[in-house]
């Protein structure tokens, strides 16, 4: 008798600690349930939180069209031309200048440049060793320098008015010059 009390005492032993396993699994997959759903509801509320906070992120006040008023500009005798336009896009730390100008005898000249604005230097597109090294300073000047042969060859700021209406572009080095630009 002593055997058989024995073998159900373990056997009620055996099926309590089940139960208890049985009990702490459950406990256990509830928290991992309850901890998914809380981190799911976090993840999601992040989610949104940066999805809108980059749609209400201001896109660059360069971003657009520009038309160059000649009346407003100083140009360099060494590179007269009759008049000018600019398309710039902003990706990130990439800009991409497109510009066609209308040379002296009226043939017009389209050219693009695309540079990062974090200050690696970017090689040139439109003329062969020019590099580009480009920077912001501040929400509304980007400095570039363009560099051939480890010599600076000329410095362009382009600066955007307070009222986003008129783009300056001012160079130094082989050209001395500032052309106004107006929005299209």
């Amino acid at each position: 008798m002593t055997t058989a009390r024995k073998s159900v005492s373990d056997s009620q032993r055996s099926s309590t600690t089940r139960c208890q396993s049985s009990k702490v699994s459950g406990s256990i997959l509830r928290r991992a349930i309850l901890f998914a759903i809380v981190a799911g509801v976090l993840l999601s509320a992040l989610t949104h939180a940066n999805s809108r906070q980059a749609a209400q992120r201001p896109e660059s006040p360069f971003v657009g069209s520009w038309i160059a008023d000649l009346t407003r500009s100083r140009l360099d005798p060494k590179a007269p031309f009759k008049g000018a336009s600019l398309e710039i896009a902003v990706a990130g730390e990439t800009v991409t200048l497109t510009s066609e100008l209308v040379n002296e005898s009226g043939q017009k000249q389209r050219g693009a440049e695309t540079f990062l604005t974090d200050g690696t230097e970017t090689p040139g597109t439109l003329t062969p060793g020019i590099s580009h090294v480009a920077r912001w300073v501040g929400p509304s000047v980007l400095a570039t320098i363009a560099n051939k042969g480890g010599n600076t060859v000329f410095l362009i700021t382009y600066q955007v008015s307070a009222d986003g209406k008129t783009l300056t572009a001012r160079s130094s080095g082989l050209v001395e010059q500032v052309v106004v630009f107006t929005r299209k």
